[in-house]
């Protein structure tokens, strides 16, 4: 069913126009005509080429825009130099300039490499983002972020690069597996569970209402969860203050993310970090009655998703990894820990604290589920 297209506002800054809509591919060319351009390289995977690249590289072509299709390995484990290399090698040698324009096609993983390129190449040229998933729709494109991730962990190496614009297509999503869905709305629960308990409860009706994915209010679910993020960004414009709330959980789900090796979705890693960080909280005293639990229900209960850390990793191995988090800073490896909904712990009158070692491998050991 399509939904009209109307523009939203990312908040970051420099703020980008977001488009959403539903099946509304065929409105994307008047809105790339808008700025002149001498290339356009649509880069996308195989998989994604075959799915919806092709369809949106035909409807380029009819409107007179010559994109050019670029193909580039997905998975996790191509968010790497290499990948960015070969990329950025690839289009200047067909013959991209400063004043082309680079599309974005795909999930988190091809939305940062693009959007690294493009801040790499000639010292930054324009780029739009696609995002094909409900993570990186509802999540990673709110964001100018771009970032690839090192050989000892998750978006090491990166810089700010803000989109010309994001369109947001809930046709593509549609198509998502359910588990897949599944996992990205743990971000939605994420975004609640640091806005305040009237947001929680507000999520916890959206979660029961949509039990089946992808249904008939799947764009209005989409648009609820960009909502929430949207209000926690237009605090913290820059993201060099508040917004690292937007990190709760990541710390842990990095860590498990990495160690998992591919097995772990983000948003599965992240299910789990906030349960860890929900535990630790509880663990030094901090946490409100009942918040730990209330993170397992909506997460596990509502969403299907893990809230235990899986069997064969251990806690020493995770507490080594997050030690090369990319949020630590001279004062070493910090947390996000809530109080209450809404409401972090601190020291210092920021949002982060620190935690004796022993207490969080504590918490990881305990964490770690016995099968599976």
């Amino acid at each position: 069913m399509a939904r009209p297209l109307m523009a939203l506002a990312t908040h970051a800054s420099p703020s980008s126009p977001f488009y959403f809509g539903e099946d509304v591919q065929d409105e994307l060319p008047a809105y790339l005509s808008r700025e002149p351009f001498d290339r356009c390289f649509l880069i996308t995977s195989e998989p994604l080429w075959r799915l919806f690249g092709e369809g949106l590289w035909r409807t380029l072509r009819g409107a007179g825009i010559a994109a050019e299709a670029v193909l580039i390995p997905e998975g996790e484990a191509q968010k790497s130099w290499g990948t960015l290399r070969d990329l950025c090698e690839e289009i200047v040698t067909r013959g991209a300039s400063r004043d082309s324009l680079l599309l974005a096609l795909g999930g988190g993983m091809i939305g940062n490499v693009v959007g690294l390129a493009a801040g790499l190449l000639y010292r930054g040229v324009r780029h739009v983002e696609i995002p094909t998933t409900v993570m990186a729709q509802t999540d990673g494109t709110l964001s100018n972020k771009q970032a690839i991730n090192g050989a000892r962990g998750k978006n090491q190496f990166g810089l700010y690069h803000a989109p010309l614009f994001v369109w947001v297509d809930c046709a593509y999503s549609r198509r998502e597996p359910v588990w897949q869905i599944r996992a990205a709305l743990a971000e939605g629960v994420k975004n609640a569970l640091i806005s305040g308990e009237w947001e929680v409860a507000r999520c916890e009706q959206l979660l029961k209402r949509n039990a089946a994915l992808p249904g008939d209010d799947f764009a209005d679910l989409l648009l609820a969860v960009i909502e929430s993020k949207l209000a926690i960004l237009r605090q913290d414009p820059s993201e060099k203050g508040y917004c690292i709330v937007l990190e709760y959980g990541h710390t842990f789900g990095h860590a498990l993310e990495w160690l998992s090796q591919g097995q772990l979705l983000h948003g599965e890693a992240v299910a789990i970090g906030m349960c860890l960080a929900a535990e630790l909280s509880r663990e030094l005293g901090l946490a409100r009655r009942g918040l730990a639990e209330k993170h397992r229900y909506l997460l596990g209960e509502l969403l299907g998703l893990r809230t235990e850390i899986p069997a064969g990793l251990t806690a020493e191995a995770l507490y080594r990894t997050m030690l090369f988090d990319n949020k630590r800073t001279r004062e070493g490896l910090r947390f996000l820990l809530l109080e209450d909904y809404g409401r972090f712990a601190s020291c210092d009158g920021g949002y982060t604290l620190a935690a004796d070692p022993d207490t969080v491998r504590r918490v990881l050991a305990r964490s770690i589920a016995t099968t599976g």
